[in-house]
C-alpha cells in the first residue's frame, strides 16, 4: 500500500514540476525598456524591473496600429507617435510580404469565412506581416488551422491579401481599430531604452528571461524636443484632453514643455495598468516631471464606485512617486441632448453616458478620493463648462456629442493652463 501511495505522490509531483516548467518556458512580461548592455535590456512595469537577455534566435516585431498604414510609402513606413509630432521612419525592404491573419475559432471563424466568400473581405484583426518573405503556402482559414495566409499588398487601395490567386480586401471597413505585428523590420538593437515599450515572450532561467520574441511599441522620445530651461508638464486624459490640446499648448507656450501619453488614456482601469509606462523613466536627468494633471471619467460612466476609486488610488500612488505637483481635472459634463441620468444599477454601476451622470456620480466619487490627498489640487473643468452654459458652450450643451471643438475646446485648454501656472508658482 505504501508503495502505491509513494508512486501516486511521485506522479503528482512530476505533473506539478512539469506545469511549473511549462509556465517558466512561456513567460510574458510587458513594460518600459530600460538599458542594460549589448546582450539584453530591462523591462520595468508595475511589478518591478525584470532582466531580459536576447539570443541570435530572438525574433523582433514592430507593433503598429493599422491606421499607421495610411502613412505607407514605397520604401518606408512613417510611424507617427500618438499625441506627438514625432515621426519615426522605418525602411521597408524589397521583396514579397507574407500576411497571416489569425481568426478566432468556432462561430467567429464561420462568420469570417462567409465574409471572405460573399464580400471578398477579411478583417485586419490578428494580422501579422513578414517582410521580404514568401508564404510557404497560401490558404483560407479552417477550423483546424484558423489562419488566412497569403501575399499582402499595401499598394492596393484598399489593401489586399492574395490567397491562391484570389485577392481579398483586408481592412477594418466595419469599424474599430487593431494592432498588427510587423516582422523582419527590426532587430534587438531597435529595443531602444526610454522611448520604447516591449512585450517579451520567452523562458525564464533564474531571474533572467531569455527572449524568444519581442514586440516593440515605439512611444516617442518625450525629452527630445524639450527646452531644458523650462519645466516639464504631463497631462493625462482621454479624447477630451485631445480636444483642448491646442488651447492648452498655446496658453503655455514658452513656459512649459508639454507632453501627453502616446494614447487615449481611457478609463481609470487602463490608467492603473499603464501609468508606469506613461510616466517613463522620470528618475533620469531631463525626464522628470514638474507638474502632472490627470483625469479619468468619461470611460468610467458605467463603472461602480468601488472599482473606480480603487483604480484612481493606484494611479495616484504612482504619480506621487514622481514628486511632481499633481492636479486632478474633473470630468466635463455630458450635454443635455443625451437621456437624463437615472439611478445606479442593482450592482452599483453608474448609468453610462447620460446627461447628469458626471454631476451625480463620477465627479463626486472622484472627489472623495482626491480629498484624501490634500496635496493634490483640483481644476474643475465640469464647473467651468456649466458656468459658461450661456457663453462658449451654448450650442454644445444642446448637442449629443461630449467632445469639444474650436473656441469651446480652446477655452477649456486655456482654463486648465491658468490653473497649472498657479499651482506651479506655489
Amino acid at each position: 500500500m505504501n508503495s502505491v501511495y509513494s508512486l501516486a505522490r511521485c506522479c503528482i509531483l512530476a505533473i506539478f514540476v512539469n506545469l511549473i516548467a511549462y509556465a517558466e518556458a512561456n513567460t510574458e512580461i510587458s513594460g518600459l525598456v530600460i538599458p542594460r548592455d549589448s546582450k539584453g535590456m530591462y523591462i520595468r512595469n508595475y511589478d518591478g524591473q525584470f532582466e531580459v537577455t536576447w539570443t541570435n534566435r530572438t525574433k523582433v516585431a514592430l507593433v503598429a496600429n493599422t491606421r499607421q498604414f495610411r502613412y505607407w510609402k514605397p520604401d518606408r513606413l512613417e510611424y507617427r507617435i500618438h499625441s506627438s509630432k514625432e515621426v519615426i521612419k522605418y525602411p521597408i525592404p524589397d521583396g514579397p510580404i507574407t500576411g497571416i491573419k489569425t481568426s478566432r475559432g468556432g462561430m467567429y471563424l464561420d462568420v469570417a469565412l462567409k465574409e471572405a466568400e460573399d464580400e471578398n473581405w477579411i478583417s485586419e484583426h490578428g494580422l501579422k506581416l513578414y517582410f521580404n518573405q514568401k508564404p510557404q503556402r497560401e490558404q483560407l482559414a479552417t477550423h483546424n488551422e484558423p489562419h488566412f495566409i497569403g501575399l499582402w499588398n499595401p499598394k492596393d487601395e484598399p489593401r489586399t491579401l492574395s490567397i491562391n490567386s484570389r485577392k481579398y480586401e483586408i481592412s477594418l471597413k466595419k469599424g474599430g481599430q487593431t494592432q498588427a505585428l510587423l516582422y523582419n523590420l527590426l532587430t534587438v538593437n531597435d529595443c531602444k531604452p526610454f522611448v520604447s515599450r516591449a512585450t517579451v515572450f520567452g523562458e525564464k532561467k533564474g531571474n533572467v528571461l531569455i527572449a524568444d520574441e519581442i514586440h516593440v511599441l515605439p512611444i516617442g522620445d518625450q525629452a527630445a524636443h524639450d527646452d531644458p530651461k523650462l519645466p516639464r508638464y504631463l497631462f493625462i486624459g482621454d479624447s477630451i484632453s485631445g480636444n483642448y490640446d491646442r488651447g492648452l499648448r498655446e496658453a503655455l507656450k514658452g513656459e512649459f514643455n508639454l507632453h501627453h501619453p502616446p494614447t487615449n488614456c481611457g478609463p481609470a482601469r487602463n490608467g492603473a495598468k499603464n501609468i508606469h509606462h506613461w510616466l517613463g523613466a522620470y528618475e533620469q536627468p531631463g525626464r522628470h516631471w514638474d507638474v502632472i494633471s490627470f483625469n479619468f471619467g468619461h470611460w468610467n460612466a458605467g463603472s461602480d464606485k468601488a472599482s473606480y476609486q480603487r483604480d484612481l488610488e493606484t494611479v495616484i500612488a504612482a504619480l506621487k512617486k514622481t514628486r511632481a505637483k499633481l492636479i486632478w481635472v474633473t470630468t466635463c459634463p455630458v450635454p443635455n441632448g443625451f437621456p437624463k441620468a437615472g439611478s445606479l444599477s442593482d450592482k452599483g454601476n453608474a448609468p453610462r453616458r447620460t446627461s447628469g451622470v458626471m454631476q451625480k456620480y463620477i465627479n463626486p466619487w472622484a472627489l472623495e478620493v482626491i480629498k484624501r490627498h490634500p496635496d493634490i489640487s483640483t481644476c474643475d473643468q465640469w464647473q467651468f463648462v456649466k458656468n459658461n452654459e450661456r457663453g462658449f458652450f451654448t450650442d454644445w450643451w444642446a448637442g449629443t456629442d461630449v467632445h469639444f471643438k474650436g473656441q469651446s475646446a480652446d477655452a477649456l485648454g486655456a482654463f486648465l493652463a491658468k490653473h497649472i501656472k498657479q499651482v506651479f508658482r506655489q
